[in-house]
C-alpha cells in the first residue's frame, strides 16, 4: 500500500506538503545476493515504488524535488538505472516496475555497495548546502564483512551521504557501525514479514521528508552515547617548505577545528577523565642529521592546555611554519619518547594524526618502516592525512595503521572542501576508536612478536628537544 506523507503532532497525523524538502539525490540499492528469494524482490521493489509515487520528482533542470538512481549489489554494484535517465516521474516509476528479479550464486558485500554508492553514484551529482543524498539499501541478510561496513560508515559521513538499511532480516554489523554516527540520521528499519508501512513513515518522516530546521518530534530519539575510553592523541605536523604559507594556513584551520572532535580534560595533569591534546611540527631550517639535536619543535603537550579555546588560540595565534626538511620518522619517535612517555596518567588509547605534505627527507625515510612498525606494535594508532599530489605511496602505506582504507586519507588539493572531508572523517573515526581497541590488529602480532625479541630495552628513547 503506498502511503500518503504524514506527520505527527499532539493533534494527531496531519498532511504536510510536498517532500522532498531539499533538492535530493535519491540512491536505491537492490540486493541481488545468493539468498534474495523471488518474494523478497518483489518486497523490495513494491517499497521502492511506494517510496517514489509518494515523493516530489525532479522533472526538469531546476532543482527541486528528488532525482533517482537505482543499483544492484551483491560481491560488487552494478548500475540500473542512472539519475541521468528520467525527468518524467511516470517514466520513471515504469523503469522500477519493469526491473527483473535475477538470480546469482554470490555473496552479499553490503559495506562495500554502500562505499561504491558514495564514491561512484554521487560522484557527479547536485552540489551546494543544503542538497541532500540519500541511499537506501536493501538487504536480505547480515553484512559479511564488518570491516567494510565500518568503513562505509566513515566514508559515507564525510561524503555526507545519509543511508538507510531497510532490511528483511537482522543486520548486526550495520547496525552496529550506525551507532557511531553522532547525527542520529543514519537508519536500519527492519521489514517483517509484508508489513512495512511503520518502515515508510519512519523513511518519509525522518529522512526523506525530513526538515533540518523544522525536525517531526516522531523522528526525535535518544543518541547514543560514546564509549567513556580515553585518548592521548598527538597531531605531527609537516611544516616543510612544501606547503605554500596559504596552504599551510589552510591547514592550521583545520587543526584548529579538529581538537573540538575530542573531549578535552579540564584537569588534564591530575585528572585520569578526559582527553589530551598534543601537537609537534618537524622539519627545521638548516637541520643536519647527526648532530644530535632536533627537526622537532613542540607547540604544546598534554598538560599544557585544558580547554579547546586555549588550543585553537595557540595553534592560529602561535603556530609558524618552519620551512625546512620533513622528518617524520624521527617525529614519530620524538613524539612517543618526550610527550606520551613523559605525561603523568596516561591514556588508555593512543593515537598520532600525521599530516603529510609529501615526502620525508632521505635520511628519515631510512628509519620509517621501522618506527612506526614499533609504535604499532606499542598500541598507538597511527592515521595519516596526506595533503597535495606529491607524494610516496609506499611511505603513507608504511605510516598508517591497518586497514590502510581507514588510516590513510590522501588530499589531492589543500583547501577547504578537502579538509572539510577529513573533518567529517575524523568525528566518527574517533567514536569507532573509543568502542573497538583493536591495535595492534591481529595481522602484526607475529611481526610484534618478532621485534620485541630483538630488543629488551625500551623503543623510544628521550630524544633531544628544540
Amino acid at each position: 500500500m503506498i502511503m500518503e506523507f504524514l506527520s505527527y503532532s499532539e493533534f494527531g497525523w496531519n498532511r504536510k506538503p510536498k517532500c522532498p524538502v531539499y533538492p535530493t539525490e535519491l540512491v536505491f540499492a537492490l540486493d541481488s545476493s545468493r539468498t534474495l528469494t523471488p518474494e523478497t524482490f518483489e518486497l523490495m521493489r513494491e517499497i521502492m515504488i511506494a517510496i517514489v509515487s509518494d515523493a516530489r520528482i525532479r522533472d526538469s533542470n531546476c532543482p527541486v524535488g528528488a532525482r533517482v538512481a537505482v543499483v544492484s549489489y551483491n560481491s560488487v554494484t552494478h548500475h540500473l538505472i542512472r539519475f541521468s535517465e528520467f525527468h518524467n516521474k511516470n517514466k520513471l516509476l515504469n523503469a522500477l516496475k519493469n526491473i527483473s528479479y535475477q538470480t546469482s550464486s554470490i555473496e552479499r558485500d553490503t559495506g562495500g555497495a554502500m562505499r561504491f554508492i558514495a564514491k561512484n553514484v554521487f560522484k557527479r551529482t547536485l552540489q551546494g548546502p543544503n542538497v541532500r543524498k540519500i541511499a537506501v539499501v536493501f538487504s536480505h541478510g547480515p553484512a559479511t564483512d564488518a570491516s567494510s561496513v565500518k568503513q562505509a560508515v566513515l566514508e559515507m559521513r564525510a561524503l555526507e551521504v545519509v543511508p538507510v538499511v531497510i532490511a528483511f532480516e537482522n543486520t548486526p554489523h550495520i547496525s552496529q557501525a550506525f551507532l557511531m554516527d553522532d547525527s542520529g540520521l543514519f537508519q536500519v528499519l527492519n521489514v517483517r514479514g509484508r508489513q512495512y508501512d511503520e518502515v515508510l513513515r519512519r523513511f518519509q518522516l525522518c529522512t526523506l521528508c525530513y526538515d533540518k530546521c523544522k525536525p517531526d518530534a516522531f523522528c526525535e530519539h535518544p543518541r547514543p552515547r560514546s564509549v567513556r575510553a580515553y585518548m592521548d592523541a598527538a597531531f605531527i605536523l609537516d611544516s616543510s617548505q612544501k606547503l605554500s604559507g596559504a596552504e599551510f594556513e589552510q591547514v592550521k584551520d583545520f587543526m584548529g577545528r579538529a581538537v573540538t572532535a575530542f573531549n578535552i580534560s579540564s584537569d588534564p595533569e591530575t585528572s585520569i577523565v578526559g582527553d589530551r591534546i598534543a601537537v609537534v611540527s618537524h622539519a627545521l631550517p638548516g637541520f643536519k642529521a647527526g648532530t644530535g639535536k632536533s627537526p622537532v619543535k613542540k607547540e604544546f603537550d598534554f598538560v599544557t592546555y585544558r580547554s579547546k579555546d586555549r588550543m585553537r588560540r595557540h595553534i592560529k595565534e602561535s603556530l609558524q611554519q618552519l620551512n625546512g626538511e620533513a622528518a617524520v620518522s624521527y617525529a614519530i619517535q620524538w613524539t612517543i619518547g618526550n610527550v606520551f612517555s613523559r605525561a603523568p596518567n596516561p591514556r588508555p588509547l593512543k593515537f598520532i594524526i600525521i599530516i603529510s605534505a609529501g615526502k620525508t627527507s632521505q635520511w628519515d625515510k631510512k628509519t620509517l618502516k621501522n618506527i612506526s612498525l614499533q609504535a604499532k606494535c606499542q598500541g598507538y594508532a597511527l592515521l595519516v592525512i596526506s595533503l597535495g599530489k606529491s607524494y610516496d605511496r609506499n611511505e603513507l602505506e608504511e605510516l598508517a595503521s591497518t586497514p590502510l582504507e581507514q588510516h590513510l586519507i590522501q588530499l589531492g588539493r589543500i583547501h577547504k572542501p578537502e579538509l572539510d572531508y577529513v573533518m567529517r572523517f575524523l568525528k566518527p573515526f574517533i567514536r569507532f576508536f573509543r568502542s573497538e581497541n583493536n591495535y595492534p590488529p591481529e595481522e602484526l602480532k607475529g611481526k610484534c612478536s618478532e621485534l620485541r625479541f630483538q630488543s629488551q630495552r625500551h623503543v623510544f628513547p628521550a630524544l633531544p628537544e628544540v
